[in-house]
């Protein structure tokens, strides 16, 4: 039916307008629904990648651990707020988690909702000097 339709479409001398359509809808797509944080352990250093952060939207933090030592990933950004944590195949869900130990050069994956603007710090409990943070304005109110 579809194939019917695309063919009636062209035929009839609308082959701009169809290939519009084609690409809105590849790009409508393509598009996250999710926005997406790497933050890469090296050298006891906490490496963010990080895209400007909106509240509401589902967010992943991808953490790789590349040192041969144990680290900790903890922030107080989860404070009461629910989150899917995948480490190691194995899943867990739960609201304000306060941490997650990633062993040498394993990775880890935090699913959840920003829900507050601000500056947000974690850290490793193991190394007390290793720091990062994330900043997450309210681009709405701009």
């Amino acid at each position: 039916m579809v194939v019917k339709r695309v063919r009636e479409v062209l035929s009839g001398g609308r082959l701009w307008l169809a290939a519009c359509f084609v690409l809105a809808l590849c790009s409508q797509g393509g598009a996250q629904a999710e926005q997406r944080i790497e933050v890469t352990i090296k050298d006891f250093t906490f490496l963010t990648k990080q895209i400007p952060l909106r509240l509401g939207v589902a967010t992943v933090i991808a953490i790789t651990n590349q040192d041969q030592e144990r680290h900790d990933f903890g922030s107080a950004m989860f404070d009461g707020v629910q989150a899917r944590v995948e480490s190691g195949g194995i899943v867990s869900y739960g609201k304000g988690i306060g941490g997650l130990f990633l062993d040498a050069k394993k990775a880890a994956v935090i699913r959840f909702t920003m829900e507050r603007p601000g500056r947000h710090e974690f850290r490793c409990s193991i190394h007390p000097n290793m720091k990062g943070e994330l900043l997450l304005l309210n681009v709405e109110a701009v």
